[in-house]
């Protein structure tokens, strides 16, 4: 069996899966990206994936006894769990994440397969991708700071980020949480915003913009401070 360099994984997806509307838990939201991270992007999807406890604590920074937990639970909210994508063409698409998981109690791992329809988002992947180290959402107590930092990370090279409020809050998965630009904001943005800047190198600002009198798009500014890599 491969051995994964557990300092060293990358997530990669394609970019319409990166920008798809869906809601995950924070637990949820680190397994699916423990997976995906065992995920080779250049070559076939594997038939199933295994999360060890141990692995997924080391990642998360979880101890062993709530690591398997914490995997069992996800894993059983997960396999519910649906993603939509608009394509480029205006098609929307519906999917969910796995069509099979198993555990075994006293072994401390799950077994995952992706849904047949996602693995050309995951896998083969030549363009149009977004990747990031795991190391570096490690840190975050929020499912809404990994989303976001998803986001941005999307578009690294340009600095900035612009998107619609009701873009934004579908790709939350949040439309009938935070109906409101208000708490929308303050639940969710202003949140993930913080975290970002506090366990990353990078430094965002955002702005918003109005069309009439309502706030309709959101614009993200964001610089790495690369003079603080040495501490992280």
């Amino acid at each position: 069996m491969e051995k994964h360099n557990q300092n060293n994984l990358t997530v990669v997806k394609h970019n319409h899966l990166n920008q798809a509307s869906y809601k995950l838990s924070l637990d949820e939201r680190r397994l699916i990206l423990s997976a995906i991270a065992l995920v080779n992007p250049r070559e076939k999807m594997p038939d199933e994936i295994t999360i060890h406890a141990s692995d997924y604590g080391h990642q998360w920074g979880v101890d062993e006894t709530n690591s398997y937990r914490q995997l069992k639970e996800a894993r059983k909210n997960l396999y519910d769990r649906n993603i939509r994508l608009r394509k480029d063409d205006g098609e929307v698409e519906d999917m969910r994440w796995v069509y099979n998981s198993k555990y075994k109690d006293g072994e401390g791992y799950i077994k995952l397969k992706f849904s047949p329809d996602i693995k050309p988002y995951l896998s083969d992947l030549q363009s149009h991708f977004t990747s990031y180290h795991l190391t570096e959402v490690k840190s975050f107590k929020s499912s809404h700071a990994i989303r976001l930092y998803e986001l941005l990370m999307q578009y690294k090279k340009n600095g900035w980020y612009a998107e619609s409020v009701s873009n934004l809050k579908a790709m939350f998965g949040v439309e009938s949480s935070y109906p409101a630009w208000y708490e929308f904001q303050r639940r969710v943005i202003k949140p993930a915003v913080k975290e970002i800047n506090q366990e990353t190198n990078y430094t965002v600002k955002y702005e918003t913009k109005r069309t009439g009198r309502k706030i309709s798009h959101v614009l993200f500014n964001y610089v790495l401070n690369r003079q603080a890599d040495m501490f992280k």
